[in-house]
Formats: C-alpha cells, sequence, structure tokens
C-alpha cells in the first residue's frame, strides 16, 4: 500500500499552526535555549533545512509577493535576496524581537504573530471593523472582496501568499466561518497576547487574472501601501463578542 503526500501550498490551516506551535513549546530548554541559527554567506534560510528533506530545491518553492512596487515575486528565486520577509531578529508582521529569546521561543512568537495578522487582516478586508478603534473598508475597496454588505470573515483557512486572502482550492469552496480559526484564534490571545503586535495589513488590489469570490477575499493579491492596526488587544472581543 502506497502513501502519498499531497502539498496544499499556499494554504495555511489553523490546526496546523496550533499544531506546530504546540510542538515547540513541548520542546525541552535544554534544546531550545541557543538563538535561531543563521545561513552559510550568500545563502537564504533554505540553508538551513537538511539536504533531502523536503525533496526539491530551493529554486522550486513558490514565490512570495514582493511589497515593493516593482515586482509581485521574490527579489530572486534563491539566495538572500529570496528571504523577503526577514527583517533584524523577527520576519514581517512577526512581532518584535527580544534579547535572550532562544529559537523555539522566536519561532512560537513569529508564528502566533503571522497568523493573528492573516485572522485580522482578511477579516477588515471583508468588511470587520471595531468601533472608534478600526474603520470599516471604505465600499470601493470592499467590493474588490464581494464584501460591501459583510461584517468580516473568519476563513476556514489562510494564504501564506497574502494576510489578507483566505485560502483557496480543495474539495469544496472555502468556508467564510469556521470553529477551528476561532478556536485557534482564541488560544493564540490568551497564550501570546503579550507577544502580539499590531497587524501591518497590506492595501487590497485584485489580481486581474481572478475575480472575487462569493465569500470574500480569495484571489487579491499585494499592493505596496499598508495600512496599520493598534488594535490587537481588542480584537478577541471584537470578532467573538
Amino acid at each position: 500500500m502506497g502513501v502519498f503526500y499531497r502539498r496544499d501550498a499556499p494554504n495555511a490551516w489553523p490546526p496546523h499552526q496550533y499544531i506546530i506551535i504546540s510542538a515547540l513549546e513541548a520542546l525541552p530548554s535544554n534544546l531550545t535555549t541557543n538563538p535561531l541559527p543563521t545561513p552559510g554567506a550568500s545563502q537564504s534560510t533554505y540553508d538551513l533545512v537538511p539536504a533531502g528533506q523536503l525533496g526539491f530545491a530551493e529554486a522550486q518553492l513558490p514565490g512570495q509577493p514582493f511589497r515593493g512596487a516593482q515586482a509581485n515575486e521574490n527579489a530572486t528565486a534563491t539566495g538572500p535576496g529570496s528571504d523577503l520577509s526577514a527583517l533584524s531578529g523577527t520576519v514581517v508582521n512577526g512581532g518584535n524581537a527580544t534579547s535572550g529569546e532562544g529559537w523555539a521561543a522566536v519561532l512560537r512568537r513569529e508564528m502566533a504573530n503571522r497568523y493573528y495578522t492573516s485572522a485580522l487582516c482578511s477579516w477588515h478586508a471583508t468588511g470587520g471593523s471595531i468601533p472608534n478603534l478600526l474603520p470599516r473598508l471604505p465600499d470601493n475597496q470592499l467590493n474588490l472582496t464581494a464584501s460591501i454588505n459583510n461584517t468580516g470573515n473568519m476563513y476556514e483557512k489562510f494564504s501564506n501568499l497574502n494576510v489578507d486572502s483566505s485560502g483557496s482550492g480543495g474539495e469544496y469552496t472555502v468556508q467564510a466561518g469556521f470553529g477551528w480559526t476561532n478556536g485557534v484564534v482564541l488560544w493564540v490571545a490568551a497564550n501570546y497576547g503579550g507577544q502580539l503586535v499590531a497587524p501591518e495589513c497590506p492595501a487590497l488590489v485584485v489580481d486581474a487574472s481572478t475575480t472575487a469570490s462569493a465569500n470574500g477575499a480569495v484571489g487579491m493579491k499585494v499592493s505596496p501601501g499598508t495600512v496599520l492596526f493598534g488594535v490587537v488587544a481588542v480584537v478577541t472581543l471584537a470578532l467573538f463578542w
């Protein structure tokens, strides 16, 4: 009997994020206190993956949307230019680096922040708002996600290419409301609330090759403009009460 692996990129599933963060929490401290390793000279972080572990070369990885105005893909397919999300001690929307963090703590902080970013940005992109804190997007922008009459979606799965978007594909239409998404948001807020930083959500631009689905944010790509949200402390109440 064969065992087959179906790669689901560019989707990111909430229960998988919970499992990964929980697994990092379970590692013994004597193995995780060292800092996050760094790639070799002129290499990207792909250099840190053990040879043969993924079964494909770095150049075969899907490109990431570039936040500048001149490109929609990585600056390069390999090497340091492909690590476009890397910052000093953290990543874009990965929270703030803290002195003395072990490598597992860094990954937990970054994953918690990135998950919260996807949940908040895609919810806001589909009509979500918080009175006196997070204004609703104007109708001309919500029209891009077919969300003029919507109040925000908590998607079943997210996209690792665009934090404003839902995931896509699969055997049925991506669900606009899903219990596990809400549950993982509440768990992240309860366990990592002190490490969450206001997300940076890209402005909405629809990819000309696609159309928005009936339930919102599928088919969008990033524009260079951004919106900063200082609302992390109250997001959980606003989403679920």
